[in-house]
Order: C-alpha cells, then structure tokens, then sequence
C-alpha cells in the first residue's frame, strides 16, 4: 500500500508540473531541486566513476580511492582507504560486497542492506520536500567541475541542513555537507579529483574471487524480516520517518554458528538515515553512552533484557525520540 501511495503522490506531482509548464506558469523552485535530486540518483547508479573521496568530522580527514563501473545492469565497485592504521577495501557487484582487511586477510561476504554510501543518495530521497526546504544557492567548483549547490534547510529541529554539489554536465554528486543549526559545517564529503564515464573504471576493478586467494572469509548469514514479528514496534512515529530495511545478522565480529543475533532497522527521512540495532543485554561488555563525533550522535542503553544502539547523522534529541518510541511488544 506504501508504494501504491508513493506512486499516486508522484503522478499527481508530475501531472501538476506538467500542466504549470502548458500554461506558462513559473515552476517553483523546489520543483528544480526535485529534478536535481533526481539527477543525483540516477547518475550514481548509472554514470561510472573514478576519483578521491575526502571524509572530514570532527577535525579528522579520511580519504579513499573510489571507483565505480556500470556496465548495462551489472554495476562493480571498488573502496579503498588511503589512510589510518589499519587498511580496508570493498569490493561489490551488485548486491554483494566483500570487505576486506588485508593485514589480517580477513573479509566479510555480505548483501546491501538498502543504505547506499556517497555520492549515492537514498531511494527514497524524492520525499526530501516534506522535511526539508529546497533552494538552489548558485553555481561554484568542486574537483575542477561545475557544480550546482543546493540547500536543503530542515522544517523543523530533528535533522539536519544539508548543502550538497551536483555536477552540472552528469548530475553525479560531489560534495555533500551536513550542517548545525549555525551554518557551521559539521562533516563534509566530498571528492577531490574525479573522472565521470572514464574506461579507466572498469580497469580499476577486480575479481573477488581472484583477490580473496588466501583469505579467510566470513558470510555471517542475514535475512529481512519485520520489525513487529521480532518482537519490537515504533509506539509514536518519528517526525518524517519511515523505516526502510529491517535485517538480522549474526554480532559483527563473530564467526560462530551460535552467536547472538543482532536485529538492525535503518529509518530514512529521504536524506539521511538513522539505524537501530538491537542485541541480547551482555553485563559483562555493555556500558551505558550517549555521544557524537562530527554530524553523528549515537545512544547505547538497555532496555529490559536488550541492549539499544541507535546511531544517525541527525540531531542528539533525535535519536532520543527514536529511544522512547521503540517498545518490546507484550
């Protein structure tokens, strides 16, 4: 019924802009920004790339070679940090990504879990409108391509600004900020050289199978299921959001067939997301702790006999919301 709903909304939004256009009236501007989100969308999935990506929070700058070719349906991706102490790569087709950690040649065999990293933006980001105030805000350079700049001002205090850079000529996303309350820019990705449709991509490249030779590999099994028949319901809705995957995995870093499993729920706004994991309570390695780094603010309590972690790049009271409002069912 959602997506039904969805659909419906979108055709009458297209059929409104379509008889403003027939009868010469101006589009709003939110109107564009819609198109260049749109944009946005289509070019990460469809456009093939390659550059360096710059992460700055919290005074601390990482930095990765990204490269990303599509070739008809099949996409293939590469992410590998430049820096930090322990080095770390990804390596997807489709669904399916393998992270790697070639000190301990370890990697972990996992599917997509419907969150999309930079410069990829939600699938459901065409509902950014009702949370946001869209404007455009000129044109500027980023990694020596024009760019339209974009703001997205929140309606109201549980998320976030965002200004984000759209290349002009492909769409492709090139740098997104996320912004205080202040204006003051509390994380910013974004690239510092990139080659939009380049063949250098698909060179870049490799078969995981190839490059896991020697490797011990982890596929942690995970499934969907629904947040209510594992036990657990939103009791009021959070402002604007609406929950977008619901899996369950094994605890992060054990290999064993009988490890607690982990139930995690990702919850987007259209723009950025905000994920709950719930776990058995363990006293002996659970400590309360409520802090942030950069844009992101994370929560850990107990609830009960479970443990709560919820983590989102939104403000602090968010992430309280989502606390109060998740219940054990009876």
């Amino acid at each position: 019924m959602r997506s039904l709903s969805l659909a419906a909304r979108a055709c009458c939004s297209a059929l409104a802009l379509s008889c403003a256009a027939a009868s010469g009236a101006p589009l709003p501007e939110s109107a564009d920004v819609s198109a260049w989100l749109t944009r946005m969308q289509q070019a990460a999935q469809q456009r093939s790339y390659l550059g360096t990506l710059a992460i700055t929070s919290a005074g601390v700058v990482s930095s990765s070679r990204v490269s990303h070719h599509v070739d008809g349906r099949q996409r293939y991706e590469r992410v590998e940090t430049l820096d930090g102490e322990r080095p770390k790569e990804q390596i997807r087709h489709n669904d399916v990504v393998y992270t790697l950690w070639p000190r301990d040649r370890l990697a972990v065999h996992e599917k997509l879990d419907g969150v999309a990293g930079f410069p990829s933006l939600p699938k459901s980001a065409q509902r950014a409108h009702e949370s946001y105030e869209l404007r455009q805000q000129g044109i500027a350079r980023v990694a020596g391509r024009d760019a339209q700049v974009l703001l997205l001002r929140p309606r109201d205090q549980w998320r976030f600004a965002q200004r984000l850079w759209a290349d002009r000529e492909t769409g492709l996303l090139l740098r997104a900020d996320v912004l205080a309350a202040g204006g003051e820019v509390l994380e910013s990705a974004a690239f510092s050289d990139v080659a939009i449709d380049s063949p250098r991509a698909a060179q870049a490249q490799v078969n995981p199978r190839k490059k896991l030779d020697g490797y011990r590999v982890l596929r942690p099994p995970t499934r969907q299921v629904e947040l209510d028949s594992q036990g657990w319901a939103l009791a009021r809705a959070v402002p604007g959001f609406e929950l977008i995957s619901c899996v369950q995995r094994p605890l992060e870093g054990s290999g064993a067939s009988d490890a607690p499993m982990v139930l995690q729920s990702v919850f987007s706004d259209g723009l950025t997301h905000v994920s709950v994991f719930v776990e058995p309570y363990d006293e002996s390695r659970h400590v309360p702790v409520s802090t942030s780094s950069g844009a992101a603010h994370v929560s850990m309590t107990r609830h009960g006999q479970w443990w709560l972690t919820i983590v989102g790049e939104v403000p602090m009271q968010t992430i309280a919301l989502f606390e109060a409002a998740l219940q054990r069912k009876p």
